[in-house]
């Protein structure tokens, strides 16, 4: 299906999103759908506890009036097709009907028919909840909201507040909750960041799988990401020492399989448009560490994933108005993985590379086009799908330098309803062209997450001996 036809079809569905979308804020109205849903499906029973406790409540609503629109209340005003319910089963039969094509990325929908290569046997829709950021986030943007504060994106790159200083460095609000501009869109992308103060996962699993649809190979690893500034969920509050103009860092240490275990990698993000990341490998074979560029963040994280560096947390590439257009092209509807990893998992695999059942929500979207204007990068375009609740994507299609749509991202997050902090759990990146699949699934660590990463994580020379 061409885009065009998509966009035609969620733009019908998006009419109705301006229009009324901030008399339409009903979280309890998701709690109520997952619930009736439950009756029938008591494995979803601990996510629907999650995000129908008072705490979850709380905080959904104070979100929604910020942002004037939940997803569960824009549902209620939408007019979708009928069949477009929890509980319909997707699968060869009818994932070409006319019904379902505006609301299904047609190279999602080409896994139901595909059996011979990462095969998908069926989908079930589950109702629509409602997503959000933590509270430390929250209550940050509200106090910025009461001030009257209004953010600046810069043509030459940077996010500024009002008295001029770069944002992510220095506070922790998010700038656009109603983003009237593809580059404001990306902004606010970039500031929802991780939906948490730390991250800490062990291990992470990356399952390779070849063309042949066999497992070809194997990776574990050890991953943290820390955010430096404007923290209030997880201990330290306030800033990270040493961290003056640094946004975020994240770092990955290789434990298996045997031939690359030590592999590590460190690369922390600089707010400041004009600065370069702090981009370090250690390469244990050659038993040297090697400083990268921002074209080496291109590269994948070792050989065969389908997973490169800029794609670390679905997107991270630095925001710069010379290189890149970034246009909102659409909105509208589109179906995508629930964020259940904290409770359970929304895909359940078919031995390693195919899928048995896969849950889907529908969700509201802006569809973000990030465009490359040097012709130096490895995708000519990016196409975002961004939750317009979440700030961040249902899905991301990639496009090579020919304009060939070359990888999807889906994921599921590792989210708790009742703070908003949201880790990883499992993340699906496949490449159309190659026909080959990378399948992440990721153990959070809860426990200890103020104590754990710590500073020594993200100095290269230290890592490279972590165990």
């Amino acid at each position: 299906m061409k885009f065009k036809t998509l966009a035609t079809g969620l733009a019908a569905a998006a009419a109705l999103l301006g229009a009324s979308q901030a008399a339409l804020a009903k979280p309890e109205d998701g709690v109520a759908a997952w619930k009736a849903f439950a009756a029938t499906h008591p494995e979803v029973a601990p996510f629907v506890d999650g995000i129908g406790s008072p705490e979850a409540l709380a905080i959904a609503n104070r979100w929604a009036a910020l942002r004037g629109y939940d997803a569960p209340g824009m549902l209620a005003g939408a007019h979708l097709p009928p069949e477009l319910k929890p509980g319909t089963v997707i699968d060869a039969s009818n994932v070409d009907a006319a019904w379902l094509k505006p609301y299904i990325l047609p190279a999602l929908a080409e896994r139901f028919k595909d059996s011979a290569w990462f095969g998908w046997k069926r989908a079930v829709i589950v109702p629509t909840a409602s997503y959000y950021m933590p509270k430390g986030t929250l209550e940050q943007t509200e106090d910025a909201k009461a001030k009257g504060i209004v953010f600046n994106a810069t043509a030459d790159g940077n996010l500024l507040t009002p008295d001029g200083k770069l944002a992510l460095a220095t506070q922790g609000a998010m700038p656009f909750l109603n983003p009237k501009n593809g580059l404001e869109a990306t902004w606010s992308f970039v500031a929802h960041g991780i939906a948490n103060d730390n991250l800490n996962f062990n291990p992470i699993t990356m399952d390779v799988c070849n063309s042949g649809g066999n497992l070809e190979r194997q990776y574990k690893a050890e991953l943290w990401w820390q955010k430096m500034h404007g923290r209030k969920d997880v201990a330290p509050f306030g800033d990270i020492n040493g961290m003056d103009g640094v946004v975020e860092a994240g770092a990955v240490y290789f434990t298996d399989p045997r031939d690359v275990r030590g592999l590590s990698g460190v690369r922390k993000r600089f707010a400041d448009a004009k600065k370069e990341d702090d981009f370090k490998v250690f390469v244990p074979t050659l038993k040297r560490t090697r400083i990268l560029s921002a074209t080496d963040g291109q590269d994948p994280l070792a050989a065969g994933l389908e997973l490169i560096w800029d794609d670390w947390r679905a997107y991270w590439v630095k925001t710069d108005a010379s290189k890149f257009d970034y246009k909102i092209v659409g909105e509208g509807w589109t179906l995508g993985f629930p964020h259940t990893g904290h409770f359970y998992d929304a895909a359940k695999r078919d031995g390693v590379c195919a899928v048995d059942t896969v849950e889907l929500e529908l969700r509201p979207v802006w569809i973000l086009e990030i465009t490359d204007k040097t012709g130096k990068y490895i995708y000519s375009k990016r196409r975002i799908y961004l939750d317009k609740e979440f700030y961040y994507p249902v899905a991301n299609e990639l496009y090579d330098a020919r304009g060939n749509l070359m990888r999807l991202w889906y994921d599921s997050r590792d989210w708790m309803p009742q703070t908003g902090q949201a880790q990883w759990r499992q993340v699906a990146i496949w490449n159309v062209i190659s026909k080959r699949l990378t399948w992440v699934t990721m153990d959070s660590r809860w426990q200890g997450l103020d104590k754990n990463p710590t500073p020594s994580l993200f100095d290269i020379d230290q890592l490279r001996d972590y165990k």
